[in-house]
Protein backbone atom coordinates (compact mmCIF):
# COMPACT_ATOMS: atom_id res chain seq x y z
CA UNK A 1 0.00 0.00 0.00
CA UNK A 2 2.94 1.90 0.32
CA UNK A 3 6.78 2.77 -0.72
CA UNK A 4 9.59 4.34 0.36
CA UNK A 5 12.36 4.85 -2.28
CA UNK A 6 15.58 6.11 0.10
CA UNK A 7 17.81 5.74 -3.35
CA UNK A 8 17.52 3.91 -5.95
CA UNK A 9 18.96 5.66 -9.82
CA UNK A 10 16.82 9.01 -10.01
CA UNK A 11 14.65 8.84 -7.14
CA UNK A 12 16.00 9.87 -3.52
CA UNK A 13 14.08 10.11 -0.33
CA UNK A 14 10.39 9.93 -2.05
CA UNK A 15 6.98 7.96 -0.87
CA UNK A 16 4.68 6.61 -2.90
CA UNK A 17 1.06 5.73 -1.88
CA UNK A 18 -0.89 2.97 -3.51
CA UNK A 19 -4.22 3.23 -1.37
CA UNK A 20 -7.08 4.91 -2.15
CA UNK A 21 -8.35 4.26 1.33
CA UNK A 22 -5.11 4.96 3.37
CA UNK A 23 -3.16 8.12 3.86
CA UNK A 24 0.47 7.21 4.81
CA UNK A 25 3.14 9.34 6.14
CA UNK A 26 7.14 8.56 6.86
CA UNK A 27 9.67 10.53 8.58
CA UNK A 28 12.46 8.71 7.73
CA UNK A 29 14.55 10.25 10.51
CA UNK A 30 12.44 8.66 12.94
CA UNK A 31 11.54 5.57 10.86
CA UNK A 32 7.60 6.51 11.78
CA UNK A 33 4.90 5.35 9.53
CA UNK A 34 1.85 6.85 10.16
CA UNK A 35 -1.59 5.53 8.92
CA UNK A 36 -4.79 7.44 8.65
CA UNK A 37 -8.05 6.51 6.62
CA UNK A 38 -8.90 8.83 3.73
CA UNK A 39 -11.91 10.76 4.83
CA UNK A 40 -12.27 11.10 0.67
CA UNK A 41 -12.44 7.59 -0.04
CA UNK A 42 -15.45 6.82 -1.36
CA UNK A 43 -16.07 2.85 -0.43
CA UNK A 44 -17.74 0.45 -3.57
CA UNK A 45 -16.37 3.32 -6.15
CA UNK A 46 -15.43 0.24 -8.52
CA UNK A 47 -17.55 -2.38 -9.78
CA UNK A 48 -17.56 -5.57 -7.65
CA UNK A 49 -14.41 -7.32 -8.45
CA UNK A 50 -12.11 -4.35 -8.44
CA UNK A 51 -10.85 -2.68 -5.32
CA UNK A 52 -8.59 -0.36 -6.15
CA UNK A 53 -6.87 1.38 -9.19
CA UNK A 54 -3.78 2.96 -9.22
CA UNK A 55 -2.05 4.77 -12.10
CA UNK A 56 1.47 5.78 -11.88
CA UNK A 57 1.95 9.37 -14.14
CA UNK A 58 4.49 11.85 -14.38
CA UNK A 59 6.40 13.76 -17.06
CA UNK A 60 9.15 12.22 -18.99
CA UNK A 61 12.42 11.48 -16.60
CA UNK A 62 10.11 11.91 -13.88
CA UNK A 63 11.08 8.42 -12.60
CA UNK A 64 7.77 6.21 -13.36
CA UNK A 65 10.01 3.62 -14.73
CA UNK A 66 12.54 3.43 -12.55
CA UNK A 67 9.92 3.07 -9.80
CA UNK A 68 8.59 0.19 -11.55
CA UNK A 69 12.20 -1.29 -11.92
CA UNK A 70 12.98 -1.21 -8.27
CA UNK A 71 9.12 -3.08 -7.30
CA UNK A 72 10.80 -5.95 -9.65
CA UNK A 73 14.21 -5.83 -7.55
CA UNK A 74 12.31 -5.90 -4.71
CA UNK A 75 9.93 -8.53 -5.36
CA UNK A 76 11.90 -10.70 -7.96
Amino acid sequence: LYLWIEDYKNIQKQGFNFSSQYRFDYKPETGELTVEENPNHIPDFFPKGISNVTAIIGENGSGKTSTLDFLIDILC
